[in-house]
């Protein structure tokens, strides 16, 4: 009995530790907005919308020429979406209508914490009924770009909804299960996988009421049907590996590209060389994007 009661107490306070050490990871500090687009200097007008489930969002709208098409960017955790402001001063330049927004838990946006994807779906939702509700946009498909978890949240709204036409991605991870096991054994190294994975998501299913493996962005790829798909990925990417990528482009089945920026971690293949980056970004939309 003694032994019985060891064990359970131990695997309760080994429960009890990962679901905090998790939880507290949901829970990020708002960084300010800087830059701000009038550094760029690009002509943004700052909006409210609302997330599907009614959470209130903040966001850009950056126009361009009536003509040309509209881009949606979605940045990653932790950031805000002065994050991807270069990118979108590039993409401005080539003529592209832009919108800009923060996820729930970030920037200017309400919320407190982030789900690393599965709620912020919500948001990319409330963004294409703000476009769509806007009668100077018309009714054409979107492109979107997104990096890292915004990639993540990108396929998977993507994988149902066909207003996104073209979808590119920078860094997505593909399952989220396996991108947490990864980041724990990086952030934690002196954890064990056992049990403390299996711990962090159940924790995951009681906080956000989905297990992590139902977030899925490399089952949304297989519904993209024959839209377009851009991922970038950097070779020497120890977050979001360059096989985990390669399995999620194996998963799509229309026209789809992987982009390999050598010599390029996390997120940084912009940095890199940013007037090919941008290149590509440009190409690829003005390829598979239709002018209004």
């Amino acid at each position: 009995m003694i032994v019985v009661e060891a064990v359970f107490l131990l695997l309760f306070w080994a429960w009890v530790f990962s679901a905090a050490l998790f939880l507290r990871n949901t829970i990020l500090p708002k960084l300010p907005l800087n830059p701000i687009p009038a550094e760029q200097p690009v002509p943004a007008e700052t909006v409210q919308f609302s997330a599907t489930d009614g959470l209130r969002l903040e966001g850009w709208k950056i126009p361009s020429q009536s003509g040309r098409p509209w881009i949606i960017l979605c940045h990653g955790v932790g950031a805000n979406r002065s994050d991807l402001l270069s990118i979108a001063a590039g993409l401005h330049q080539a003529g592209f209508n832009l919108f800009l927004f923060d996820f729930r838990g970030h920037g200017t946006s309400q919320g407190r914490t982030t789900s690393f994807g599965w709620t912020e779906q919500r948001d990319l939702e409330g963004a294409l009924a703000y476009l769509g509700s806007q009668p100077e946009i018309p009714a054409k498909s979107y492109g979107i770009y997104g990096i890292s978890m915004g990639g993540a949240v990108a396929l998977m709204v993507a994988g149902q909804d066909e207003r996104l036409g073209a979808i590119a991605a920078d860094s997505p991870y593909g399952q989220l299960d396996e991108s947490l096991a990864r980041h724990i054994k990086l952030m934690y190294p002196f954890m064990p996988r056992v049990p403390f994975v299996p711990f962090v998501e159940a924790t995951y299913r009681l906080r956000f009421g989905v297990w992590p493996r139902q977030v899925s962005p490399r089952q949304a790829a297989a519904r993209l049907g024959q839209r377009p798909l851009l991922l970038i990925q950097g070779d020497d990417d120890l977050r979001m590996p360059l096989e985990e990528t390669k399995q999620l482009l194996a998963a799509a089945t229309g026209p789809k590209e992987l982009w390999v920026v050598g010599g390029s971690g996390h997120l940084t293949g912009f940095s890199h060389d940013p007037a090919v980056y941008l290149n590509k970004l440009i190409s690829f939309f003005n390829m598979h994007l239709t002018p209004a």
